[in-house]
């Protein structure tokens, strides 16, 4: 009987080593196809920036992609690139700090109870209504030229989203759930810690992830309106320098920093919870 189970186990063991070798290969294939597919696509684009835009457009207010990258690549030599993207970089992160704990703060103290976030919601969404670029001259008023605008806007573009999916993530937890725990003798702390913070936890870790991004537009946002260093001030000073090379040399810079910071959460996301999709509200 030994010797008869051994073979099948054996055999077991082949067949689903050929399945994930198998879909490890498909998984490569895919991988393989998508990325020839983007690489086509994107060069497509520049081929036709380069020598077909000009015939649709004045070049003057275009430039093309060689010009931009020769100058990206002064920008490079001459440090502004490193100065002015550690200064964005640097205003986001501050207030990226600033509205996520802000954010779940007021989340996890209002949704606590029902009547207090009603009561909260309408001037919420009020005052989420109204254009940010309303408010960058004003806090520029209020706070000077310094770093402290670019972080309280980038901190009040993260606070909302922050908040709301928070909000939303512990409204969603099942009040029979929570009430069969009391039965069993849990305590708020454990009803916190053990229920609500788990089951909020998909939609925090996903608000997060995308107010990354959010914190670097809000800094950016304050820098176009007035400042004297940083990303947005590189893009502003030179439109007014009319220098599109520069412009669209701190276009690409800026893409590149947003599309590397949302790569990187990406990819700790997956790490952290690969079984959520990343779903969001704002």
């Amino acid at each position: 009987m030994t010797a008869t189970v051994a073979p099948d186990v054996g055999r077991g063991e082949a067949v689903l080593a050929r399945t994930a070798a198998a879909d490890r290969r498909r998984v490569r294939s895919e991988r393989a196809v998508l990325w020839a597919g983007t690489a086509a696509f994107g060069t497509a684009i520049l081929l036709f920036w380069q020598f077909g835009l000009g015939h649709l457009v004045n070049p003057r207010y275009v430039s093309d992609p060689a010009t931009i990258a020769g100058r990206v690549g002064e920008l490079a030599a001459e440090g502004e690139i490193v100065r002015h993207v550690g200064v964005t970089l640097g205003e986001a992160a501050v207030g990226f700090a600033i509205g996520s704990v802000l954010g779940l703060a007021s989340a996890f103290a209002l949704a606590q109870t029902r009547r207090g976030y009603a009561v909260f919601e309408p001037f919420l969404v009020g005052f989420y209504s109204i254009p940010k670029i309303a408010l960058a001259p004003l806090f520029i008023l209020w706070f000077g030229l310094g770093t402290t605008p670019k972080i309280v806007m980038a901190a009040l573009l993260v606070y909302f989203v922050v908040f709301v999916n928070t909000a939303t993530g512990i409204r969603e937890v099942r009040p029979g759930l929570l009430q069969v725990c009391r039965v069993f003798g849990a305590s708020r702390r454990d009803l916190l810690v053990k229920v609500t913070l788990p089951s909020a936890a998909p939609a925090i870790v996903a608000s997060i992830r995308i107010t990354v991004t959010r914190a670097i537009e809000g800094a950016l946002l304050s820098e176009f309106v007035a400042s004297t260093q940083g990303l947005g001030y590189l893009v502003a000073r030179a439109s007014r320098e009319f220098d599109i090379a520069t412009v669209f040399a701190g276009i690409v810079i800026i893409a590149a920093v947003v599309m590397a910071a949302n790569g990187l959460l990406r990819f700790v996301e997956g790490r952290l919870s690969p079984w959520h999709g990343g779903r969001v509200h704002g």
